[in-house]
């Protein structure tokens, strides 16, 4: 009714209170009704507003739709700092920007807040609707501009009409807060009259003062159709984005490729925010030169020591040659493992010295670090006391290709080196490093490669792969030779057998060691005689488990593990060579008869742990078998405790059958050895081939160059013997003759112990660069290598399997079987390097023709008995050195060629297995389009898209999630059915939802831009059930997290035992000492040392002297006091936001498959 007077009804005052009852929004909403109702023609609004969210729209929604016009002023609140009269205008102008910007952000924030439930995306949905709308002429109901003329302080919520203008204005916002919960201020009036015209002249001021802003265009693409590629990409711009400005390369001091230089600029981050970095660039990738870069940065620009620790054979062939040719000496020191080892030791001369320089060094630089694995072995001690040396903790880089030899508890040991707090990564979800690499462990015993250890990797570790550097730095060079240019390429591998078959006495020997060694399905486990015993032909290797003999019955697990490793060694050794076989035979003859002396004295001779020394594959476990009984721990014990006469009646036995075992090796290795002479049949071939002229201009003598492996220095020194021989009577003219003179000292590690057939450091630098001058020697200012080409072949053990330039060469022959994959790919590296002139590499790898079969189904055999041990008596380590699964789990007999090949051609893993890939795809797309990068920050949270993915079974959502205010982007995988609903466990257990970030990454990776689009409505549906999922299970284990207790280190017992003593005799120690001594004793211990402190609790000894012997434990283990574990702070639920998310619709495979694979 028009002309009705309505003031009355109309508000005066709104705020936010609970006594009397009242809401700003409900006083909003009274103040739009009651002139709606009243007024025969409907009087529009006009709202002036800082901010608007979804939840304030849907307090006034029902009031706001009815209106036939409304139009909404925007703006930025002024800065919490004024602006001053001095003020010139460009600043205020920048500052009015600047506010903009925030207020821009204010609104995506707000947005992102909405959460991703079904609810928040129906009020989303509605509020753009109503922005969108439009009258029955097509024009547009709601009109929304922002004020650009200045700051916008006032608020305001007028219901506009020629006759009846009313309003509310002061400090409300339309949001929720603002309407419902705020200690707002506002007033109001009505009619023709008072401040009501002023009020409406200001907003129309303010209104001409002000631009169109698309408040619809910042939700709608909530439920927009976004490509997966979009959506993997804001994934990945999440969880990497933060870091890649930092990462991107800058200029090198050794004009290092593009690869590299982004691999230095990597490093120094982790360095600077972890203290450390594992390099595990797959082999020829240039690991060295990236350390140089952080060498130099530490040397130069920070003047600091530096202390590298490298193999003998690197330190003479590559790290000496280095550190002189950039004058890199007056600050850097390069020591052998072995020196370190020795220089350590407090009786040694040279100790104080060397250990003062070790202090003050800021930088340890640990090449062929997988070699330090074990823990416990004197080497891994001794650098572990300089990297803890002095006040200050020292930044740490590991280079390795193959940080993962045995089993994927090798990680741990090398990140220990730099991470000393078990739970440096909680935040990551990995409350505990040792327990997240065991259950990484048990999840896939056969892994060698770091893929279910991504979260960890990624956060430690440098990881690229050839394929990985062909696809995304296409065209990079290197500097090469005399100032050229070398383009980064590889060659092709080509891996081929060479069958050999065995005459009688090797056929027989073959027979008699198999059956020796073999368990029958019957026996318990490999500790149990009771079958075996009566059998002559069946070694049982009794003199190293002498515990079974107990009267007690007490089965020690160490002389279980013992067993196995010698018995694996033994097989191992029988396939290489005779001559390795009757060596390693020679010494537990020995071994046995000195035992039965002892025995014969009264006493069991205990020897300690030989994985202590070396795994089972070492090329001189002759010394190790001698070194069980020089151990420390070595005991004499009673023999009265044990059923000696059974036990001696056993070593008899086995002592017999070692004495016939090495006559029929001694006999198989006759002059007419088959095996060896299939190594020469091989040779000749290839010197054949290379007789022809190259099409690529290579000479004759580098495509007949050869390189080959044996893992065993006893078969190298007889392979030398029968080659020199054979090539000094091969006829004239033949192509053995190209070889005549041609053949290089043996190279093997054991010169300093004294054996015929090594050569010294110096000799075997000289032999490397007689047989690869151009990659391996000394070269001039122009490239002209100063050695002499010499060498033709070498044979080697694995001494020559890391950090060696041997590219000039193209063939590589393995003489053993390759138990251990990752040997393979460490031998391949040293000529599959950039610069090879090569376009194939042959690898050839040596197979017996009629025992293949029987040899890896032995070790099967052995394994899965020592597992039964395990279970019994439980060793904890099934074969030290070995994996725990056996070769079959890497090689199939009929597949075994290609294998290896897909094994050499992946570097022995994927780029992926430290984010590499991922973090190089990211980068790549942002580079290839400069304005993605805002896109894809302008998207809201709770995207998502979906498609067919080949490489995963099932269907599965993949949600990526910020955690709180901490930044950490955590993944979770939520497997479901076809119908897209969520799967329980077994029995109805809970959700199968998985939290390995690789998987998730995998199945969210629609590989191509162009991949299509596929989800329907019932999958967009399900996800909001299967995120509320996702979020409970990311909470709980976050909140699982905010416990003290549970990121308490778990720690052995003895250092328990250690720990309680301290606190008992405070008296002793004094308060500080006290402190101290606990602290340290909180650190994670290596194996070596707990077995130390345990030793050290174990004597007679009273309290005072107890904690002596507590101290000089942590003083020789150089264990450093454990760093303060701080809990996670405590999150809300709503406080997990989905960033974006995936439906894979999967058909098959595996959902662990690294990208590209």
């Amino acid at each position: 009714m028009e002309g009705c007077p309505v003031t009355e009804l109309l508000p005066v005052f709104a705020t936010n209170r609970l006594a009397p009852p009242m809401q700003v929004g409900e006083e909003i909403n009274r103040l739009l009704r009651v002139n709606r109702e009243a007024l025969a023609s409907p009087p529009s609004a006009a709202i002036a507003t800082a901010y608007v969210n979804p939840a304030g729209f849907l307090l006034l929604a029902d009031e706001l739709e009815r209106l036939p016009r409304i139009r909404i002023l925007l703006g930025a609140e002024p800065l919490p700092d004024p602006l001053t009269a001095a003020e010139p205008g460009a600043a205020a102008r920048r500052r009015l920007q600047d506010a903009l910007g925030d207020h821009d952000s204010w609104l995506r924030a707000e947005r992102d807040a909405l959460g991703f439930e079904q609810s928040a995306t129906q009020s989303a949905r509605r509020l753009v609707e109503w922005l969108r709308a439009a009258d029955i002429a097509g024009e547009p109901v709601v009109e929304i501009r922002r004020y650009t003329g200045g700051f916008l302080h006032g608020k305001v919520y007028i219901s506009n009409h020629p006759t009846h203008p009313a309003y509310l204005a002061g400090s409300s916002n339309l949001t929720l807060a603002g309407l419902t919960r705020n200690a707002e201020l506002n007033v109001g009036a009505s009619g023709g009259h008072g401040s009501t015209p002023q009020v409406i002249d200001w907003f129309e001021e303010c209104w001409t003062d002000s631009e169109a802003y698309d408040l619809a265009a910042l939700y709608e693409p909530l439920w927009q159709e976004h490509s997966p590629w979009t959506v993997f990409l804001r994934m990945l711009l999440e969880r990497y984005g933060p870091h890649l400005e930092e990462e991107q390369a800058g200029p090198t001091r050794f004009e290092l490729t593009r690869f590299q230089a982004d691999g230095v600029r990597r490093m120094e981050r982790l360095l600077n925010e972890v203290g450390g970095v594992l390099v595990a660039d797959e082999v020829g990738l240039g690991k060295t030169y990236l350390a140089l870069e952080v060498i130099a940065a530490a040397t130069e620009e920070r003047r600091q020591r530096v202390l590298v620790a490298a193999p003998a054979a690197l330190k003479a062939a590559v790290w000496d040659p280095l550190i002189d040719r950039f004058d890199l000496s007056r600050r850097v020191t390069v020591h052998s493992y072995e020196e370190i080892r020795n220089r350590m030791d407090p009786e040694h001369e040279d100790h104080k010295r060397f250990y003062d320089r070790a202090e003050d060094a800021a930088l340890v630089i640990v090449d062929e670090a997988h070699n330090l694995r074990n823990a416990g072995a004197a080497r891994s001690a001794a650098l572990d006391r300089i990297i803890l040396s002095g006040k200050y903790p020292k930044k740490v880089v590991l280079l390795t290709a193959t940080p993962v030899n045995n089993s994927l508890a090798d990680l741990e040991t090398l990140i220990k080196y730099f991470v000393r707090d078990d739970s440096r990564f909680a935040a990551l979800g990995i409350p505990s490093i040792k327990q997240y690499i065991k259950k990484a462990q048990k999840l896939d015993p056969e892994a060698l490669t770091p893929a279910h250890l991504f979260d960890l990797m990624d956060q430690v570790s440098v990881r690229r792969t050839r394929r990985f550097v062909k696809t995304h730095y296409t065209g990079d060079t290197v500097p090469g030779p005399g100032k050229t240019k070398i383009v980064v390429e590889f060659p092709d591998a080509h891996v081929y057998r060479v069958d050999y078959e065995l005459d009688e006495p090797g056929e027989a020997l073959v027979k008699a060691v198999t059956y020796a060694l073999a368990i029958p399905e019957a026996e318990k486990h490999v500790a149990a005689f009771e079958l075996r015993r009566g059998d002559p032909g069946r070694l049982l290797l009794s003199r190293y488990a002498p515990s079974a003999y107990l009267k007690t019955e007490k089965l020690d697990a160490t002389q279980v593990s013992n067993m196995g490793l010698l018995r694996s060694a033994l097989l191992k050794r029988l396939e290489s060579s005779p001559r390795a076989l009757a060596s390693t035979l020679d010494v537990l003859i020995r071994a046995h008869e000195g035992f039965l002396n002892g025995l014969d004295d009264g006493y069991v001779l205990i020897g300690g742990a030989l994985r202590d020394y070396v795994n089972s594959e070492s090329e001189d476990l002759d010394e190790i078998v001698e070194q069980l009984d020089e151990d420390k721990s070595h005991q004499a014990t009673p023999a009265e405790l044990f059923h000696a006469d059974v036990l001696a009646s056993d070593v008899k036995l086995d002592l017999e059958l070692l004495y016939t075992l090495r006559q029929k090796a001694l006999d198989a290795a006759g002059a007419d050895e088959p095996k060896a002479g299939r190594l020469v049949d091989e040779l000749a071939v290839i010197a054949a081939d290379a007789r022809p002229t190259s099409p690529r201009g290579i000479s004759s003598s580098d495509r007949r160059k050869v390189i080959v492996f044996s893992t065993y220095a006893d078969t190298i020194r007889d392979l030398h013997e029968r080659l020199s021989e054979t090539l000094g009577d091969a006829p004239t003219g033949t192509p053995l003759d190209d070889y005549r003179g041609r053949l290089a000292p043996p190279i093997i590690g054991e010169y300093a112990s004294g054996k015929i057939g090594g050569i010294d450091q110096t000799s075997r630098a000289r032999a490397v660069a007689g047989f690869a001058p151009r990659t391996a020697g000394r070269l001039d200012d122009d490239g002209v290598p100063q050695d002499e080409d010499e060498y033709d072949i070498l044979l080697t053990t694995d001494v020559l399997a890391e950090g060696v330039n041997l590219q000039q060469a193209a063939h590589i022959i393995n003489y053993d079987l390759p138990w251990n994959p990752m040997r393979i790919v460490q031998r391949h590296g040293r000529v599959d390097r950039i610069g090879s002139q090569h376009a194939e590499i042959a690898l050839g790898v040596f197979f017996p023709t009629d025992h293949l079969d029987e040899f890896l189904k032995l070790e099967q055999t052995l394994v899965r008995k020592l597992r039964q041990a395990d279970a019994a008596v439980g060793t904890g380590v099934v074969l030290p050195g070995v994996s725990a699964n056996g070769p079959q789990d890497f090689f199939n007999p009929d597949e075994i060629v290609g294998e290896i090949e897909a094994l050499v051609e992946s570097g022995g893993g994927s780029a992926a297995g430290s984010g590499e890939e991922y973090r190089r795809r990211l980068a790549d797309a942002l580079d290839r389009e400069p304005t993605l990068r805002a896109r894809l920050e302008a998207l809201p949270h709770g995207i998502g898209s979906g498609f067919v993915n080949a490489a995963v079974e099932g269907n599965v959502f993949v949600f990526c999630m910020r955690m709180g205010g901490s930044h950490r982007v955590w993944f979770r995988n939520v497997q479901v059915d076809a119908s897209w609903q969520p799967l329980r466990g077994e029995g109805d257990a809970d959700w199968k939802v998985e939290d390995d970030t690789l998987s998730s990454l995998v199945a969210a990776d629609p590989g191509t831009p162009d991949r299509e689009r596929v989800l329907n409505e019932e999958a967009f549906r399900g996800a909001y059930e299967a995120w509320a999922i996702a979020r409970d299970h990311a909470h709980e284990e976050w909140m699982a997290g905010t416990d003290p207790n549970a990121s308490a280190t778990v720690l052995p017992k003895s250092f328990r035992e250690a720990a309680a003593l301290a606190i008992e005799h405070d008296a002793i120690l004094g308060q500080a000492k006290q402190i101290e001594l606990v602290r340290r004793l909180q650190s994670v211990p290596s194996v070596k040392a707990a077995r130390a402190m345990r030793l050290a609790l174990s004597g007679d000894l009273v309290p005072a002297e107890q904690l002596v012997a507590i101290t000089e434990v942590l003083d020789r283990f150089g264990i450093q006091p454990a760093e303060k574990v701080e809990p996670l702070p405590s999150i809300g639920m709503d406080e997990v936001r989905l960033v974006a998310w995936m439906a894979v619709k999967g058909t098959n495979g595996a959902l662990n498959r690294a990208p590209n694979e």
